[in-house]
């Protein structure tokens, strides 16, 4: 949302619209002469083209800037499903769903597209068919936006030119099965022991709980949620897998 809202309000502030004062300004000036105006001086025969310019310059800033609303209101909305999922877990409802799993990895993607872009990171996306689960989507959702923020910061941190992400969906006995592969910082021999450990963090201001509270949200939903590096400078790899029956239930 600050992502968005940041780019909405940058994109308005630099707008090409505020120089229409300006132009206007001009017109009005030499309305008693405005046809002879635009047809000999030298800067009223410039205004034609430079309003159709300037109305292309508009049309191209405000499908940007719907784009950037419309993700901004999607995101919204998932905090609204995310406080309507954690008041009714309060009350002890489930809301466990059969579900297509590349559906909702694509919309923890779109919530970080407009950063990953931002910072020159490609994504991969490597899905197999598998079957459809029963489990509750905001849940995984929450798992899978600290995922690929994860993964994000990792490339970031990263000294070599190419950043890539990779997501893969494949099917295991039982369960379906998320990795989420960067080429980042990596994670050294010591650290992966702990890296699911309450309040352990390598960041300077990370706070140690978004992938504590992964794991344990993992195994609420029957599942797992593990990691695998070959050290420091050689990226990460997260596994997610999930029971296509919910948890509790065997396949």
């Amino acid at each position: 949302m600050n992502v968005a809202s940041s780019f909405v309000a940058e994109s308005l502030r630099k707008s090409k619209a505020g120089n229409l004062p300006k132009l206007a300004a001009l017109l009005q000036e030499h309305q008693q002469d405005l046809g002879n105006f635009l047809a000999v001086d030298p800067r009223g025969r410039q205004i034609p083209a430079y309003l159709s310019q300037l109305s292309e310059h508009v049309a191209a800033e405000q499908a940007t800037v719907l784009k950037e609303l419309g993700q901004l209101q999607n995101n919204i909305e998932h905090i609204k499903e995310i406080v309507t999922v954690q008041q009714d877990f309060a009350r002890g409802a489930s809301m466990v769903q059969t579900l297509n799993i590349s559906d909702i990895v694509e919309e923890a993607l779109q919530i970080h597209s407009t950063m990953m872009v931002r910072h020159d990171i490609e994504v991969r996306r490597e899905f197999e068919e598998v079957p459809a689960i029963q489990t509750e989507k905001h849940k995984i959702l929450q798992i899978l936006i600290n995922l690929l923020r994860n993964a994000k910061q990792a490339c970031e941190g990263t000294p070599h030119g190419e950043k890539r992400v990779v997501v893969r969906i494949v099917s295991v006995p039982g369960f379906v099965r998320l990795m989420v592969e960067d080429n980042g910082v990596g994670i050294p021999p010591e650290n992966l022991t702990r890296i699911f450990a309450h309040g352990f963090t390598t960041k300077r201001d990370g706070h140690g709980f978004g992938l504590h509270s992964g794991a344990l949200t993992a195994r609420e939903l029957g599942g797992s949620l593990g990691v695998h590096s070959h050290g420091r400078g050689k990226g990460a790899t997260f596994t997610l897998d999930l029971p296509i029956n919910g948890p509790g239930v065997a396949a």
